[in-house]
């Protein structure tokens, strides 16, 4: 029985899927590198292949697909502050509180500064 040539994945369709490897590969990578992302959660590359021969089994048509599974970007949550105006609900971003601001009520700490006169 004379040896059978082994098909090399490489060569197939042109490279055609060797290339669709590295794009899915590729936007894999991009995923892992993006910093709004979690670290630690894995992403999945799917290669799957469909063999289809016809009534005499002598031709077969293959379809390839890769699919990547990403992490999704990681959700950002802030708060809103909810008011009645007249008739019309509003809503306001509830923002974090920073040490090196004052509040607005607390106006008596305010030390005035008189502008010197050019």
């Amino acid at each position: 029985m004379e040896k059978e040539e082994v098909i090399d994945i490489n060569k197939l369709a042109g490279g055609a899927i060797q290339e669709a490897i590295h794009f899915a590969l590729e936007e894999c990578f991009e995923n892992i590198k993006d910093p709004n992302t979690e670290a630690e959660k894995a992403r999945k590359l799917t290669i799957t292949m469909e063999l289809k021969p016809d009534e005499t089994r002598q031709i077969v048509k293959t379809k390839t697909t890769c699919k990547t599974t990403l992490v999704p970007v990681n959700s950002i949550v802030t708060q809103l502050l909810l008011d009645k105006n007249e008739d019309k609900i509003v809503a306001t971003e509830l923002l974090k509180h920073d040490p090196n601001q004052i509040d607005i009520d607390d106006l008596d700490n305010v030390i005035k500064m008189e502008r010197e006169a050019k």
